[in-house]
């Protein structure tokens, strides 16, 4: 029996399908970890967690999202609290921000445990795994052409780096954010009608997929699911039940 297993932040589970519905139909059973507002913290700790319980083997496809550098997540009360972008979040304040999260330091963090997830599954004999992104490592801000500039750091993880195919950026391209603002969703009144949602539509999602993982959607009722499912966003922004607004 085949089984895929995905992990990553809204742009793998959100309250429309995402890449990983997409795929979902390609396999006899589906298990979706990506939460909404996530970091690469989360999104390590998730795989893991899925290797304990589930033991991935030689039938199984695991596809991870990762996500940018600057997001914080933490386990509080029995439960993921996956707060989005630490610049931009209200919980904690300028100072806290100012003294206690750098750049660099974020860095290096999710670089090691992009590692970690690395050589997990590339030590399971027969297993097919695959890593995307929403945005490049290099970006601490999605919105933002800026790239830092810590070399060192991404010389001595080339090989892990490597192993990320082109992210949702590079393949739907900076200009994603400003185009086509009023045929893009928008949120609901609980959380603002006027508020355009970013977050990819599923026949972007769809896109997305078929170039950087071309072949892998097969079954043609997936496609008019998602043709359909993207023409119909706006006639009710609240048939998918969103629970929460996250910057990304």
């Amino acid at each position: 029996m085949s089984r895929l297993f995905t992990f990553g932040c809204s742009f793998t589970n959100y309250r429309w399908s995402t890449w990983a519905d997409c795929l979902a139909p390609e396999f006899d059973e589906f298990k979706n970890w990506g939460q909404s507002g996530a970091g690469n913290p989360y999104i390590f700790n998730s795989v893991m967690e899925a290797d304990q319980q589930y033991v991935f083997n030689a039938t199984d496809t695991v596809v991870v999202c990762w996500t940018n550098i600057m997001r914080e997540d933490r386990y509080i009360r029995d439960r993921w609290v996956t707060l989005g972008n630490i610049m931009t979040t209200p919980i904690f304040t300028k100072e806290f921000v100012t003294d206690a999260v750098c750049e660099r330091g974020n860095l290096i963090r999710d670089m090691a445990m992009i590692k970690a997830v690395k050589t997990l599954l590339e030590n399971k004999p027969g297993l097919t795994w695959r890593f995307l992104s929403l945005c490049s490592l290099r970006r601490p801000d999605p919105y933002s052409t800026t790239e830092m500039q810590h070399q060192d750091v991404f010389n001595l993880y080339a090989n892990v780096t490597d192993c990320i195919l082109p992210s949702y950026i590079d393949v739907l391209g900076d200009a994603y954010w400003n185009t086509d603002k009023e045929n893009r969703p928008r949120h609901d009144a609980t959380y603002g009608a006027d508020k355009i949602d970013y977050h990819p539509t599923p026949a972007e999602h769809l896109k997305y997929l078929d170039t950087v993982l071309p072949g892998w959607v097969t079954n043609s009722e997936t496609r008019v699911k998602i043709a359909q499912e993207s023409v119909n966003l706006n006639k009710d922004p609240r048939r998918s039940g969103m629970t929460r607004f996250y910057r990304l």
